[in-house]
């Protein structure tokens, strides 16, 4: 379901923000080896559950989902004002806000997703129209479905008496409603107004309590 090239975008991500939230133990001399193992695991149930969820989402559609790290492409508007190498844009803000700000915020937009529809979807028929590419509206839905993953994974994760993995999972779901870029907010916003306010409302519901109760 995860291919290789997309295993190494994955793997980069989850060794980058784990980073990112040990970075404050690290400098003020809280860091220990348990803390680290403890992290990364935390950080790749809420990375690979919401990547996971949203191929799930994606094969209902008739669709693959694919990810990567999010680029920077190009620095204009013509159509010729594109990098010759893109920058890794989520990597180096998570690195240079971890730094500046000691740990104390943590950028999580690390990761962009794609979709395109499969073959079966050019052979099944949908309403009276025969179709291969994928809609913005489709492709909201997919991507809506991994915010939806860290949402229900923060409430398992409190019940479970593992706040951390909850805060995380909360911020996580955050950052993948950001509309910049080609982050997963962008494509949401765009394809369907009334589910990103939706999602944007309930996740602030859930920030305000990750944020302000213990």
């Amino acid at each position: 379901m995860i291919k290789r090239e997309e295993s190494y975008h994955i793997i980069f991500a989850i060794i980058v923000l784990t980073f990112a939230v040990l970075y404050n133990p690290i400098i003020n001399g809280n860091f220990n080896y348990g803390l680290l193992f403890l992290s990364l695991i935390f950080i790749s149930i809420l990375v690979l559950g919401n990547i996971l969820t949203k191929k799930i989402a994606a094969y209902y559609f008739e669709s693959e989902i694919s990810v990567k790290n999010w680029m920077w492409e190009r620095y204009g508007y013509k159509q010729h004002n594109y990098f010759k190498t893109p920058i890794p844009l989520g990597i180096i803000l998570s690195f240079v806000i971890a730094i500046l700000s000691r740990g104390l915020f943590i950028w999580m937009a690390i990761l962009e997703s794609d979709a395109q529809g499969t073959s079966a979807r050019a052979s099944k028929r949908h309403g009276i129209y025969r179709f291969t590419e994928l809609t913005e509206s489709n492709l909201s839905f997919i991507l809506a479905s991994g915010v939806i993953f860290n949402l229900l994974l923060s409430i398992i994760a409190y019940l479970a008496n593992l706040p951390q993995l909850g805060r995380w999972s909360i911020f996580y779901a955050t950052y993948s409603l950001v509309p910049f870029g080609a982050l997963d907010g962008t494509k949401i916003f765009f394809g369907s107004r009334v589910l990103w306010f939706a999602l944007v409302v309930i996740t602030l519901i859930f920030l305000s309590y990750a944020l302000f109760l213990p």
